[in-house]
């Protein structure tokens, strides 16, 4: 039987991994032309204490290039975010996403823990800067995005001054990290509906995951109760905002008017319930069968699949068109090796990645968290297991 034709990014991608011990199977030698990197050496990472070639690649996109690499500086330049035409309320998802991707990298290869540190701190900076919450004022809502609501920003922010201390030691953002933290848990408590909200008047679970996980990242890192509040929410999950038939979320919810939207959402599902996973592991396994049977298709003889992005329709990827590459993450967290591989069989390849100098880039990415989704998706070691994590010693300069 012929074998199919491999991009020359794909047949340099399975040298270098021979050369680094990512031994070349007969699965390795099946790749799809455009795929970089096997399932089941994305799956040993950990274990072998080493990234891909691809995923180092993919850090050098990150890191390398003076000026334009997102995590080149710590100021408020944006240049990366423009040259990839990032809409401006995006870029706090794209910083985010890149974050807990990078905290993966540092508990996976000791040896890239202090570059992984250093980016999630680039990041973290990057996300107070007001190109990043700008439209949280544009809109009308105050010139403060913590002071309230705006989960949807400010979750990832304490996530993210949570996992920088997790990986690096460091407490320059402890300070902030618990005003923020007390903010954000005061306002859970106050609200008559468990969680906080969006924009005025929307509330989305999947904003809320975020947020319920930062309180349990500081109480890792400081003893503290607050993911105590994390139950309730659950119940209200399961009661109002969830549809056990299908395993799936509904879009959103207007508290002020008691309306549940009542179409259900796909990637709104993939993402809350990969993070769930990682506070209330049963919770996530109770819908993720029915989510799939739901939303995903798989075809081309088995060898990929899509998601759908809600009921009634037989068409992939509708609405923000993230849908099939949260269900990757979701895939990821669930230890879901067969439905990773089909899903990043229909992700990548049609997004043509190349490796120049040793630079991953994506020619033509399908949606605009791509290449955040795709990095966290293949290096991803699971939220329950980053909440495991061990911080180094702090240094003494690190309160500074």
């Amino acid at each position: 039987m012929m074998k199919p034709h491999r991009r020359p990014a794909a047949r340099l991608s399975l040298i270098i991994a021979a050369t680094l011990g990512f031994g070349i199977s007969a699965s390795a030698e099946d790749l799809l032309p455009g795929r970089l990197s096997t399932t089941a050496d994305y799956f040993a990472q950990r274990e072998k204490h080493t990234v891909t070639p691809d995923v180092m690649a993919h850090l050098a996109f990150m890191n390398y290039t003076d000026f334009i690499s997102p995590f080149y500086s710590r100021g408020c330049a944006f240049d990366a975010w423009d040259i990839k035409k990032t809409p401006q309320r995006i870029i706090k998802y794209s910083l985010a996403f890149y974050s807990y991707g990078l905290a993966s990298v540092a508990v996976t290869d000791p040896k890239l823990r202090p570059l992984a540190a250093h980016a999630v701190d680039i990041a973290t900076s990057k996300m107070k800067c007001k190109r990043v919450w700008e439209d949280w004022e544009e809109d009308g809502f105050g010139s403060d995005p913590i002071e309230k609501q705006n989960i949807m920003y400010k979750g990832h922010l304490n996530l993210m001054y949570g996992l920088y201390q997790l990986v690096s030691g460091n407490r320059k953002y402890e300070a902030e990290h618990k005003h923020l933290t007390k903010i954000i848990h005061d306002e859970i408590k106050a609200n008559p509906f468990a969680g906080a909200l969006c924009e005025p008047d929307n509330y989305f679970v999947q904003c809320n995951s975020v947020a319920y996980l930062s309180l349990w990242v500081y109480d890792r890192l400081h003893g503290t109760s607050y993911k105590a509040a994390t139950e309730p929410w659950l119940k209200f999950l399961k009661k109002d905002l969830i549809d056990p038939k299908t395993g799936a979320f509904y879009l959103s919810f207007h508290p002020e008017s008691g309306t549940v939207k009542p179409w259900l959402s796909a990637y709104t599902t993939a993402w809350t319930l990969a993070m769930v996973h990682g506070m209330d592991p049963a919770f996530s396994e109770r819908y993720y069968p029915a989510f799939k049977k739901t939303f995903v298709e798989v075809y081309d003889g088995g060898r990929k699949a899509r998601v759908r992005e809600t009921t009634n329709t037989p068409d992939a990827d509708g609405g923000v068109g993230a849908a099939s590459a949260f269900t990757l993450l979701l895939a990821r967290e669930m230890g879901d090796q067969t439905l990773f591989d089909q899903l990043l069989n229909h992700l990548e390849p049609p997004a043509k990645p190349k490796i120049t100098s040793a630079i991953l880039n994506y020619e033509a990415p399908s949606n605009l968290l791509f290449d955040e989704l795709l990095f966290l998706s293949k290096v991803h070691v699971g939220f329950g297991e980053l909440l495991k994590a061990t911080p180094p010693p702090a240094r003494a300069d690190s309160q500074k």
